[in-house]
């Protein structure tokens, strides 16, 4: 069995303070993570983003990626192999600004260790007639491992002054597929690239953040761009890679088994690509998150933001199996030297296909717990048209047989809201300390009511949803988002794994006035969210219509029950029992319009406005059900 250890996105040279943390706790993750695993790692793969920018200066630059490789070779505990891809931050002025500079790039490959391949095309290089190839078999003596490992520049883009995209060519893909040939069909495929192939979730609908830029460059992401291009402020825009279908297709043509490992997004994710032609191979794709820096759950971050903990992936590879694992480390604080392990994906290989193992997903049993993490919302109406007011009460219970956290909440509401703290505002994004005893602010505006007030704030791109949401930092034994002054609607709720972007629907529990989410043994980094349709468009939101009993089946019933002896009212009134059950589930999973709802907020009792609907929502459902029980009859 091949072990290989995945890096990406390191972002050396970065100017951030706790950059040095992380490449130190990095080491010692790989340190422990190679004692438990008990096996020596055969070969380490980096795709893309080892600097931080292009613009570095080549001595710091050079040197920074010499320290990093001699701390993992002593954690490794032997000298070891590896193979390393561009990334758009090494190819632009922060992975953004062009032009394309090679300059950066090609005296890293000059100057690296002499156990480091570096693969990449200098435009530069190109016209002075060295390789302009993107694709390279890499050769197998400098890995010696039962594979086939393909090394590929996808971040040549030598024109256009904006971009983090990149190029998948084909012919350079079918130019390796010529070289592979029917040479040992036994070895799996691995393409190491830098640029995703699929689009990962969480980051695929980001905006651009333009935060830290001169209001100048602000403007022109937010306002400029998205009104010459649609979608041109997200990030998704111009972070592909020009040509991935066509490349996925010659993937498949190959057929063999392909494993895709590449970065470039920051998040851990795993798909499989089946083949659904005869001689087609499957691809089955892994990207790993960054080894280097520490991403903040959400864009407005604070030096105290809740942070997607930093790391790597570890790839166990044979003939007939691949299993890939996710290691993610704590960099500081009292999480230093914490190392999580989750599995990311497990397949087994039959001739050119892959047989995906589907995982449990991870448990994050690591860092502090909390016996309890709630978050309680009241809707209130506000000043601000189309939008709610919402006061909020925090709630945190402490696991006595678990490390207590120190707890902060970083607000960061809506564009044009406002927050108080104990009665004062507050800038925002801000840092709220949170301890063991109630902890209550006010959010002005901090919802929308209406779908036209989240159309002119997003400028037309907003949904038809309103949203509350809890962050839950820290794994807890019990979290709980509840909600109350919502009068109206059918709501739903979710759950997201902030670093993978695993997303499912979870149950709502109505009790008395409140709306209630809750989810046991929560992981941390979970964010649970309660959606709604808005006010103004509500009404025509799609709805579920259960079918409808056949009478057929109540014939049958009723000839089956005269067999068994029973009498057919017995039999037809279990029926109505089974009918009568459904009204009752819909009834508790959708709350119904509230007429009275402008006079019952100005009166502030939304709450009782909600109930005298819901009762008469619920006799009306009951003379809806009777027309039925008597032609049954």
């Amino acid at each position: 069995m091949s072990v290989l250890l995945h890096l990406s996105d390191l972002h050396l040279g970065s100017e951030r303070a706790e950059q040095s943390e992380i490449l130190d706790a990095l080491a010692s993750a790989v340190a422990s993570e190679h004692r438990q695993r008990g096996r020596d790692v055969d070969l380490v793969v980096i795709s893309g983003d080892v600097f931080e920018s292009a613009s570095l200066e080549i001595p710091r630059a050079t040197r920074a990626f010499s320290q990093l490789h001699a701390s993992l070779v002593e954690a490794l505990g032997r000298p070891t192999p590896f193979v390393v891809v561009p990334g758009n931050h090494d190819r632009r002025i922060a992975g953004l600004l062009g032009p394309h500079r090679s300059e950066l790039w090609s005296a890293f490959a000059a100057s690296a260790p002499r156990d480091v391949f570096v693969h990449g095309v200098s435009l530069q290089g190109a016209l002075a007639g060295e390789s302009p190839f993107l694709a390279q078999v890499v050769p197998h003596r400098w890995h010696r491992l039962p594979l086939w490992l393909v090394a590929y520049d996808s971040t040549f883009l030598p024109r256009g002054l904006l971009g983090a995209g990149g190029t998948m060519r084909r012919e350079d893909l079918l130019h390796v597929a010529s070289q592979i040939g029917a040479h040992r069909p036994e070895w799996p495929i691995v393409v190491l690239l830098h640029h995703h192939l699929v689009p990962t979730p969480v980051t695929d609908v980001d905006p651009i953040d333009a935060d830290e830029r001169s209001s100048f460059v602000r403007w022109g992401v937010t306002e400029l761009l998205p009104r010459l291009l649609a979608h041109a402020d997200r990030e998704e825009w111009m972070m592909t890679a020009l040509g991935a279908g066509s490349a996925l297709s010659a993937l498949h043509d190959l057929g063999r088994a392909v494993l895709v490992l590449h970065g470039h997004k920051h998040n851990a994710t795993a798909r499989s690509l089946d083949a659904t032609v005869a001689g087609q191979g499957d691809v089955l794709i892994a990207s790993a998150g960054s080894a280097g820096t520490a991403g903040s759950v959400r864009q407005a971050v604070t030096q105290r933001s809740a942070r997607v903990w930093p790391s790597f992936n570890v790839v166990e590879l044979d003939p007939e199996s691949v299993a890939i694992d996710t290691a993610a480390f704590g960099w500081k604080g009292r999480s230093r030297g914490e190392v999580e392990v989750t599995p990311l994906v497990c397949a087994s290989r039959r001739g050119s296909q892959w047989r995906v193992v589907p995982t449990p997903r991870g448990a994050r049993d690591r860092g502090p717990r909390l016996a309890e993490d709630t978050m309680r919302v009241r809707l209130l109406a506000s000043r601000k048209p189309g939008r709610y007011d919402l006061a909020i009460e925090r709630r945190l219970a402490p696991d006595l047989d678990a490390r207590v956290p120190h707890y902060v909440e970083t607000l960061a509401p809506l564009p044009e809201a406002a927050v108080f703290v104990r009665g004062v505002q507050v800038d925002v994004p801000h840092d709220l300390p949170l301890d063991f005893e109630p902890s209550r602010y006010l959010v002005e505006a901090g919802a929308y009511r209406t779908h036209a007030e989240a159309l002119r704030t997003q400028r037309g791109s907003a949904a038809p949803y309103g949203h509350v949401e809890l962050l839950v930092r820290y794994r807890c034994a019990r979290a709980e988002l509840r909600v109350t002054g919502l009068p109206f609607v059918e709501a739903f709720a979710s759950a997201t794994d902030a670093g993978s972007g695993q997303q499912s629907v979870v149950p709502i529990v109505r009790e008395d006035d409140a709306l209630v989410v809750r989810l046991l043994e929560c992981p941390a980094r979970t964010l649970l969210r309660l959606h709604w349709p808005l006010e103004d468009v509500a009404s025509s939101a799609p709805r579920l219509e259960l079918p409808m009993v056949p009478r057929v089946r109540a014939r049958r019933t009723l000839e089956s029950a005269s067999l068994d002896g029973a009498s057919p009212l017995e039999a037809t009134t279990g029926i109505h029992d089974d009918a009568s059950s459904l009204d009752d589930r819909e009834r508790e999973r959708r709350l119904p319009a509230d007429d009275g709802f402008e006079s019952a907020r100005s009166s502030g009792s939304a709450a009782d406005g909600s109930s005298q609907s819901a009762g008469s929502a619920a006799d009306g459902s009951a003379r809806r059900a009777e027309p039925l029980r008597a032609d049954r009859r």
